[in-house]
C-alpha cells in the first residue's frame, strides 16, 4: 500500500510538472504570438501610410517644367455646376494663332473637382479662341440625337502667351445642367414578384415620366455651355489651387 501510494504521488508530481511545462510553453507562445501580431500591425499601418502618401502624391496635379516642348502654359478657368449624375459631353475649344492658319484643338471636360483646364503645347505668341463645339461621349447623344453641336460665341477671346509664363485668360467656361426631378426607381425583391404585365405598365409609366422631365428641363432654358467673364473671386480660388500644383514654382505668373 505504501509503495503504491509513493508511485501515485510520483505520477501526480510528474503530471503536475508536465502540465506546468505545457502552461509555460503556452504562455511563451502567447507572448510570441502577441509580439508577431504587434509587428504585423505596425508593418500593416506603415504600409497603409506609405500607400496613402503614394496615392495622394499620384493624384496631385503636376505641371511640366519649362523646356523646348513646354514653353508656355495657357490656363482656361472652368466652373462646373452639376445637378445630374454626370455630363455626357466634352467641349472642343479651337485655338488659332495670329500668324498662320493652323488651328489647335483643346478638349475641356466638365469636372466639379477642377477649376481650370490647361495646355502647355502652344508656342509663345498671340492667339484667339475661335470656336467651341460640344461633343457627345461614346454611347451618348446630345439633344435632338446629334453627336456634335457648336456653341455660340459673342466675341473672340484673344490672349498672348509668353515664354516661361502661365497665362490665365479673362474669360471662363461655365458648364451647368438643368435640375431634374426624376427619381431613380428602387430595385429589390418587390420588382421580382411583379408579373410581366405589371412590369410592362411600369415601363410605360417611367417612359412618360422621363419625357415629361426632359420637357420640364428644356423649359428651364439652362445653357449647358457658356463663355462668361472671369470674376475676381473665382480667379482668387484658382490662384489658391495653383499653390498645390507640382512644378508651379518653375513658372512665372
Amino acid at each position: 500500500m505504501f509503495v503504491s501510494s509513493m508511485k501515485s504521488q510520483k505520477m501526480q508530481k510528474r503530471l503536475l510538472f508536465t502540465k506546468g511545462k505545457d502552461l509555460i510553453k503556452g504562455v511563451k507562445m502567447c507572448i510570441k504570438l502577441k509580439i508577431n501580431t504587434d509587428k504585423f500591425m505596425r508593418i500593416t499601418v506603415l504600409n497603409l501610410i506609405v500607400m496613402t502618401v503614394f496615392l495622394l502624391s499620384g493624384c496631385a496635379m503636376k505641371f511640366p517644367v519649362p523646356d523646348e516642348t513646354n514653353q508656355t502654359i495657357l490656363l482656361i478657368p472652368v466652373e462646373t455646376r452639376q445637378t445630374l449624375g454626370k455630363f455626357v459631353f466634352t467641349l472642343d475649344v479651337s485655338i488659332k494663332g495670329a500668324s498662320g492658319n493652323e488651328v489647335i484643338k483643346h478638349t475641356v471636360e466638365p469636372n466639379q473637382e477642377m477649376l481650370f483646364s490647361y495646355n502647355s503645347q502652344l508656342k509663345p505668341g498671340k492667339y484667339k479662341i475661335t470656336k467651341m463645339v460640344m461633343k457627345a461621349k461614346p454611347g451618348f447623344k446630345l439633344g435632338g440625337g446629334a453627336k456634335k453641336r457648336p456653341e455660340k460665341m459673342k466675341d473672340k477671346v484673344e490672349f498672348e502667351l509668353q515664354k516661361g509664363k502661365i497665362t490665365i485668360i479673362d474669360k471662363m467656361i461655365l458648364f451647368q445642367q438643368p435640375q431634374s426631378k426624376l427619381v431613380k426607381p428602387k430595385r429589390g425583391q418587390n420588382q421580382q414578384k411583379k408579373t410581366d404585365a405589371e412590369r410592362h405598365l411600369e415601363k410605360i409609366k417611367r417612359k412618360k415620366e422621363r419625357i415629361a422631365d426632359q420637357e420640364a428641363m428644356k423649359k428651364q432654358r439652362v445653357r449647358q455651355v457658356q463663355l462668361v467673364d472671369l470674376d475676381e473671386n473665382f480667379k482668387a480660388k484658382i490662384l489658391e489651387e495653383l499653390k498645390e500644383v507640382e512644378n508651379v514654382d518653375q513658372w512665372k505668373m
